[in-house]
């Protein structure tokens, strides 16, 4: 058998001076073998021990080259990254030993190769990174080790007899590992496991002959029907006709790696491992290993990998008590646990790598390319969370296992419609953005942040100072800090969750209706009152996760495809990463000194936008031009107007705007109402803003414009400012952009004084810029002074990130600059790279890191095809009214990713727009607003209405689509015949 092989092999390979077996491992010995060992250099000598344990024959071949006097000496070098715990000598003698004539199947259990996967996964070139090939047992997996361990003490102590049945509860490998054990050993097994194991494992556990029982999963660790409980209760009604091998209570499994993998893992690396790493289910893998590496030397630090779901990360790291943990879901098999192990031994553990399944089987997948490697989904895990490490450490060899195959996985980490389906396809994340949580009370020893200082270490460099003495105490204690940390890291998990349950049509409701006095009742039952008390105490710890899960939860759910309501909606998730990468940095964007990269990656993404708002060709330079990132579109139009000002006269900064400057500016009547507001903020005055009208359509009618134009100049007054638009708020017009411009160039060639100031809000339509299909509704936009757009709209970018750009450059800081010495020295180091002076605020986000990161991902293709969705689902639900049979009337038809229209209640159709009274109309106005009420209350999408006076429209409901990424036009067909039934009373 093959433990009688295992108990010295261990020791012959181990090339350190001495040591002493741990106090658990001599128990271990016993079920190997009689002897107790000692090391001495290269000299291993055994010494009698009394048999007063179960006692089992050494296997002859271990004692090859063993002397009389019972010494055996290391004679050659051994090939150590392919030594088993059971060659004596080398890899080449178990070689020997196979070609020498057969062998039982039980010994092909251990003694694994030990392969380098550094040069892949190591992000430090003096951290190895070795993997023990546990896939490479009988039955496929690590779980070889302590079936055939658990079963046979089993045996010896007399608990399995034969006749009886052996009943495992299991994740997938044990089952099969259990099942070969038991055939070779003659017993029959029952294997019970879950819905979430692989088809291919569930196979291999039937294919020794069997029985299979494949519970419900998903279920609480207390449920009856649980698989876990399903053993126990088996054998508690049939305790004489069952043995239930018990696996995560049994402590024979920890003692089965204590035993084995952990001997092999030190003697393959020479003892230089310094870490070891895996995941947990029973925990034994971790425990037992880690057992005898630090009993051989204390040094050598544990990490779990857990994937996120798993509680033993909130058990381990935020100490919340077993009957509070909450359960998450994952993919990954065989790691992670919904309850705690027994067998897990915490003292053992120093640190722990929270991982998830986008990543673990990216690495899967990455080994298998590059190495040519297949392994299952915990290999993935083990081996992300190792390559994290590898950052962290200066040196050191890292050691993990590879505990099933990638063969176990083809229908799922290997099948890319699967991986699809689960979203887990470029979600990953890079190993170099991780991080190690490491126990506040263990010495991490090797783990260092690479240090990049130059100044001196020291308190003070004066000589006998008599200074009074300073304080080195922090005001919050260490302990207090990592828990913050870990509250933050669990709030991050918190909201990808949240983020990943909001895009799924149905899983959630987009909102819970409230009235604000119900909102704060909510808060008050929750235990986290929104008011301040006069003396306000601090909160406890599960308050904060309290408060944080409150707000989410009655918060309109944005990013669902059901969010119709605004012109945002659907957050690009490595956008959102540059937001909490931005918020993480807290710099402010006005100097180079603070924020450095910040500076030049807002610098760049401004001359990107100019390039495409200019139709700059690829062979050509970058055209000249100004810009910022500012706080929305209305204050780009601000801007603007702030930049006619000044060239229409500058002297205005100073004298100011006088009652009598005679100025006059123009917008359309559909145009946002911030033209308006700034036009108040500005000095200039609402009467002096000229609404023009419009064409049928909603954009501004040229003729019009020329007509007030022309009787602006001949009542006096001087015209400084155009304002028009891409993409109007609700019918998503497109101004006319050549024929304006060219009514502006007319009208200042028969006035020669006049500089009119020409701005493009394209904060709605401006990505058509993007578009090959969509591009010509930007057609002359090139000629305007200023353009703004919005990422955050159309493209998913978090709020707020909003680009103004003006193709004249330097005028923004001649007309906004105040020239603050304490800030914009002109003697500092690198002071013409400051952008502050620019703005009219002084502190300023830096909003263009998230857009630089998706556009750096999507590319131009990826962010065009995103414009282009939104555009043609629009005109997917203007088909579908048009086809309704009456249940809904167009208002107009789709110019850009919004579209309008009224719903028709049964007892006003048929409704015919040229013929219906205005009393039909006033009727139909009252129904948008009551079946936005229905559809609230009830959770289901969220849409706007509003009425259009000016041109004779009452509320219609106006159904935006910036979030084109999770939505079909199957969910919108849905939700236009929920509307239906919502609307039958109305």
């Amino acid at each position: 058998m093959v433990h009688r092989s295992l108990g010295l092999a261990w020791l012959f390979l181990t090339p350190i001076s001495a040591f002493a077996l741990p106090p658990t491992f001599s128990k271990a010995a016993s079920l190997f073998g009689s002897k107790k060992t000692r090391i001495q250099s290269n000299v291993i000598q055994t010494e009698e021990l009394p048999s007063d344990r179960i006692n089992l024959d050494m296997d002859d071949s271990l004692l090859n080259g063993v002397d009389n006097d019972n010494t055996f000496v290391v004679d050659e070098e051994i090939d150590l990254l392919h030594a088993s715990s059971k060659a004596t000598k080398s890899w080449k003698t178990i070689r020997r030993s196979i070609t020498a004539g057969p062998i039982q199947s039980n010994n092909l259990i251990g003694g694994t190769p030990l392969i380098d996967l550094s040069n892949i996964l190591s992000l430090n070139e003096n951290v190895k990174i070795y993997a023990k090939c546990e896939y490479m047992n009988p039955s496929g997996s690590i779980k070889d080790r302590i079936a055939s361990f658990i079963l046979q003490a089993a045996i010896d102590s007399g608990e399995l007899k034969p006749g009886m049945t052996v009943v495992a509860a299991t994740s997938g490998n044990t089952g099969s590992a259990i099942a070969a054990a038991c055939a070779i050993r003659g017993y029959d097994y029952i294997v019970i496991t879950n819905k979430k194991c692989s088809i291919e494992k569930i196979d291999s556990m039937k294919a020794y002959g069997g029985t299979v029982i494949v519970a419900k999963s998903g279920l609480p660790a207390d449920h009856p029907e649980h698989y876990q409980n399903i053993e126990d209760t088996m054998v508690a009604k049939n305790p004489d006709k069952y043995f239930g091998v018990n696996q995560y209570e049994n402590h024979n499994n920890a003692l089965a790696y204590e035993a084995t993998l952990g001997p092999e893992i030190y003697a393959q690396t020479k003892g230089l491992v310094t870490h070891f790493v895996a995941g947990s289910s029973t925990g034994g893998t971790l425990t037992g290993t880690s057992r005898f590496l630090k009993s051989v030397n204390p040094e050598i630090k544990s990490v779990l990998a857990d994937p996120r779901g798993s509680v033993l990360w909130d058990a381990f790291v935020n100490k919340v008590p077993e009957d509070e943990l909450e359960v998450g879901s994952w993919e990954t098999e065989g790691v992670g646990k919904d309850s705690i192990p027994g067998v897990l031994d915490w003292d053992i553990v120093d640190g722990a790598q929270r991982g998830d399944d986008a990543s673990s089987f990216y690495t899967c997948r990455k080994i298998a390319s590059e190495l040519g490697v297949l392994v299952g989904g915990s290999s993935g895990l083990n081996l992300h969370a190792a390559s994290v490490l590898s950052g962290e450490i200066d040196n050191g060899v890292i050691v993990t296992v590879l505990p099933d195959s990638g063969v176990k996985y083809l229908s799922k980490i290997f099948n890319d419609e699967w991986m699809k389906d689960k979203g887990l396809i470029g979600t990953e994340s890079k190993p170099e953005n991780d991080s190690i949580y490491w126990r506040p009370d263990r010495d991490t020893f090797g783990v260092k942040l690479k240090d990049t200082s130059s100044f001196p270490n020291i308190s003070s460099s004066i000589p006998n100072d008599e200074r009074v003495a300073a304080s080195t105490e922090e005001m919050n204690p260490k302990e207090q800090t990592e828990s913050e940390l870990h509250f933050l890291e669990d709030a991050a998990a918190t909201m990808v969750d949240y983020y990943r349950q909001s895009i799924e049509i149905g899983g959630k409701p987009v909102v819970i209706s409230n009235t604000p006095e119900s909102l704060r009742t909510v808060f008050d039952d929750a235990g986290v009152s929104m008011e301040f008390e006069h003396n306000e105490p601090s909160w406890e710890p599960q308050q904060l996760r309290d408060a944080v899960d409150t707000v989410l939860q009655t918060s309109v759910r944005s990013s669902s495809p059901l969010f119709l309501n605004q012109l945002y909606a659907g957050v690009d998730p490595i956008a959102l990463a540059g937001e909490w990468l931005s918020a993480t940095l807290n710099s402010n964007v006005h100097t180079f000194e603070v924020a450095p990269s910040l500076t030049e990656i807002e610098k760049s993404c401004l001359a990107k936008i100019s390039r495409c708002w200019l139709k700059t060709k690829s062979n050509m330079d970058t055209p000249d031009h100004d810009g910022l990132f500012v706080p929305g579109g209305s204050i780009s139009i601000l801007y603007s107007q702030l930049l006619a000002r000044d060239r229409f006269d500058h002297n205005i900064r100073k004298s100011g705007l006088s009652a009598n400057s005679n100025l006059v500016a123009f917008c359309s009547e559909n145009s946002h109402y911030s033209y308006k507001k700034s036009a108040i903020v500005t000095g200039l005055g609402e009467d002096n803003l000229v609404s023009v009208k419009c064409l049928p359509n909603g954009a501004m009618d040229p003729k019009e414009l020329k007509i007030e134009l022309e009787k602006a100049v001949a009542n006096g007054k001087t015209p400084f400012y155009i304002g028009t638009t891409a993409g109007t708020t609700v019918l998503g017009a497109f101004d006319p952009f050549t024929e304006l411009f060219d009514v502006v160039d007319s009208i200042e060639k028969e006035n020669p004084k006049l500089k009119i100031w020409t701005h493009i809000d394209g904060a709605w339509g401006g990505g058509a810029m993007l578009s090959k299909k969509h591009g010509h509704l930007m057609n002359g936009a090139e000629r305007s002074d200023s353009f703004s757009w919005n990422p955050h709209k159309m493209l998913g970018i978090p709020l707020q990130c909003s680009a103004f750009v003006t193709k004249h450059k330097g005028v923004l800081s001649k007309a906004n600059g105040a020239k603050a010495e304490y800030l914009f020295q002109p003697d500092k180091n690198n002071a013409g790279a400051d952008l502050g002076d620019r703005t009219i605020q002084c502190g300023r986000k830096a909003d263009s890191l998230k857009l630089w990161l998706a556009w750096k991902l999507r590319g131009d293709d990826g962010f065009a095809k995103c414009i282009d969705r939104s555009f043609d689902l629009a005109k997917f639900v203007e088909f579908e009214v048009e086809s309704s049979e009456g249940k809904f009337v167009l208002v107009q038809p789709a110019q850009c990713s919004n579209i309008g229209f009224w719903y028709v209640p049964p007892r006003l159709r048929p409704f015919n727009r040229e013929t219906a009274t205005t009393e039909d109309w006033a009727e139909l106005g009252l129904v948008a607003p009551k079946l936005k009420d229905a559809m609230q209350k009830a959770g289901d999408a969220m849409i706007g209405f509003q009425p259009i006076a000016s041109m004779g429209y009452v509320n219609f409901f106006r159904l935006v689509l910036p979030n084109p990424r999770y939505v079909t036009e199957m969910d919108l067909r849905s939700m236009l015949d929920r509307m239906d039934v919502y609307g039958q009373e109305f």
